[in-house]
């Protein structure tokens, strides 16, 4: 019997130098031709990606509308059969869980699928305790959905999986905006531990997918350098996760966020963990900072955590000028000696750029900085090297002099 055809997709000299370079993505105008579907609309889902020379490159998951036509799966150089993509993702998943189980993190909840970073492009897992949730960003992790959510019911015994398919990114694919329970029943809503602390989550309704998981390893280490009985503020806490971690240093703690769910949860988490130092209101952060400012307050700890504020384009003036905005207020608040934390979530905010916001609000302040650590996501999102995509958080902790 002969086998089925593979489907192909050719490339030009830049898209086989990106893929040499090990940089997962090809763009659309690298590509010069490939199927007229994908698996959005019954094409292949994995592609073989040739050269000019139909000398073999990589297996690559297809999309025919985003700027991103292929995400690299494999470097390959040889014509074998093109292998399943839920093949592949059973494996990789299986290797991204055992690198995880092997850190040993003082907690459970964690991502366990970071996406390129684990050779599973446009595919992210995180876990909350007894619940999963899984974002797709490209095609063909989309049309897979379904079977994604049963593999991870099956593999992590969790007793629902959500879909959080509702990000930004899925509009460049031309993706709809999709929430759901995806495998599994009850309720949504999840207690899960980081640390000593308990905090509450809805994975269906409340943002990213349920709690900003990336930044756990950073609030214990901040809480570890926080000398006891430290006074701290804590911007734009959200769930309150920098302030739930501070308020175990046996000081005090005041935490603020605009959006008044979050601070309803964060107070709430203050109350599960029996944190009675912990004082959560609603507030608009500019607003605040510049209030406590002018009443000439001081503290030992400043956490500035702020939302995406450059989203959309690389070098956003106004948010640049925000986020600068935010540092100068924060370390004018900070006592001498004290600690800063100075961070950013935004992709579209380069580690130069974020160094760049630090130093020009030091100068603005009139205070010297030092700086003790510049802090990424934990080690649950590793980063691919050359790929910045996989590296959007930047934590800097600073010494205010």
């Amino acid at each position: 019997m002969r086998e089925p055809a593979i489907a192909t997709v050719v490339v030009n000299a830049r898209g086989r130098a990106r893929i040499a370079s090990g940089h997962p993505w090809v763009f659309r105008q690298d590509v010069l031709s490939g199927p007229p579907t994908d698996a959005r609309t019954g094409g292949p889902a994995l592609v073989a990606v040739l050269d000019e020379q139909r000398r073999s490159l990589a297996s690559a998951t297809w999309a025919i509308l985003s700027p991103v036509a292929l995400r690299v799966l494999q470097r390959r150089s040889d014509s074998a059969p093109l292998p399943e993509l839920m093949t592949l993702v059973a494996e990789r998943f299986a290797a991204a869980l055992a690198w995880r189980q092997q850190l040993a993190l003082d907690r459970d909840a964690l991502r366990l699928v970071h996406g390129e970073a684990d050779g599973l492009p446009g595919l992210f897992v995180d876990r909350y305790a007894d619940a999963a949730v899984i974002q797709t960003t490209s095609v063909a992790m989309d049309a897979a959905r379904p079977a994604l959510a049963s593999l991870l019911q099956k593999l992590l015994g969790v007793r629902v999986v959500v879909a959080r398919d509702d990000g930004s990114a899925r509009d460049f694919e031309g993706l709809p905006r999709v929430r759901e329970i995806a495998a599994g029943e009850g309720a949504t809503e999840v207690v899960y531990r980081l640390g000593e602390n308990r905090l509450q989550a809805d994975l269906l309704a409340d943002s990213k997918t349920g709690g900003f998981l990336d930044q756990a390893d950073n609030h214990a280490v901040v809480a570890a350098l926080a000398p006891p009985g430290a006074r701290c503020l804590d911007a734009f806490t959200y769930h309150g996760g920098f302030a739930l971690a501070l308020a175990r240093r046996q000081g005090s703690v005041l935490a603020f966020d605009e959006d008044a769910q979050a601070v309803a949860r964060a107070q709430a988490n203050a109350a599960r963990n029996q944190l009675s130092n912990l004082e959560v209101r609603q507030a608009n952060a500019f607003d605040l900072l510049r209030t406590l400012e002018v009443d000439r307050q001081h503290f030992d700890v400043v956490v500035l955590d702020p939302p995406a504020l450059a989203k959309r384009q690389a070098g956003d003036r106004a948010a640049l000028r925000a986020y600068q905005e935010i540092i100068l207020r924060g370390l004018r608040l900070s006592k001498p000696g004290g600690l800063a934390v100075a961070c950013s979530c935004s992709g579209r905010v380069s580690r130069v750029q974020f160094d760049e916001l630090v130093s020009a609000a030091a100068a603005r302040s009139g205070r010297s900085i030092q700086i003790l650590e510049r802090r990424g996501a934990g080690r649950d999102h590793p980063e691919l090297a050359l790929v910045p995509e996989t590296g959007h958080l930047k934590c800097w902790i600073l010494r205010v002099l």
